[in-house]
C-alpha cells in the first residue's frame, strides 16, 4: 500500500460536531478502503490569505495508506464537500539519497561496533597479560624470601 498525506481546510462556521463527523467521514473513506489513517488535527489558524472573505479556518492533516485509486476519491469528495475550503494531497517517497544515507549509517554503525569490540578484546588481552606478569613479580619474590641468605 502507498502512502499519503492530506491536508485541508474546514470553514470555520462550521459546529465541533459538524466538523468531528466531516473528518469521520474522510477517515472512514480510507477504512473502507482497506487503508489506515492516522488524523492531526492542528486547530483553527489563521489562512495566509482570505477565502470565502474568511481569514482562519480549521486545519487537519491526515496520514494515510491506501491502494492507488484511494486519494482521488478523497479529493472527489472534498470537492463536493462545501465545508472544505482547500486541500492538498502528497504521494510520500522515500527516495534513493534517504536510502542511501541509511545504508551509510548503517555501516558506519557496524564499524563502530567492530571498533568496539576490537578495544574490549585489546584490554582483555591486556588485563590478562598485566595479571600474568604481576603472577611472575609474586613467585619471584616469594622464591627470593626461601632462599637462605648466606653469611
Amino acid at each position: 500500500m502507498t502512502e499519503y498525506e492530506v491536508l485541508y481546510i474546514v470553514s470555520p462556521k462550521m459546529e465541533e460536531t459538524a466538523r468531528e463527523e466531516l473528518i469521520a467521514r474522510f477517515e472512514k473513506v480510507v477504512t473502507a478502503a482497506g487503508g489506515t489513517a492516522e488524523v492531526n488535527k492542528w486547530g483553527m489558524r489563521k489562512l495566509a490569505y482570505k477565502i470565502d472573505f474568511m481569514s482562519e479556518g480549521y486545519y487537519v492533516l491526515m496520514n494515510y495508506s491506501g491502494p492507488s485509486d484511494l486519494p482521488a476519491e478523497i479529493e472527489r469528495q472534498m470537492r463536493i464537500t462545501d465545508a472544505v475550503m482547500r486541500f492538498v494531497t502528497t504521494k510520500k517517497v522515500s527516495n534513493k539519497l534517504t536510502r542511501a544515507e541509511d545504508e551509510r549509517r548503517a555501516k558506519a554503525a557496524e564499524k563502530a561496533a567492530a571498533n568496539a569490540k576490537a578495544r574490549e578484546e585489546a584490554a582483555a588481552a591486556a588485563a590478562a597479560e598485566a595479571a600474568a606478569k604481576a603472577e611472575q613479580v609474586e613467585e619471584a619474590i616469594e622464591t627470593v624470601a626461601e632462599e637462605p641468605k648466606a653469611e
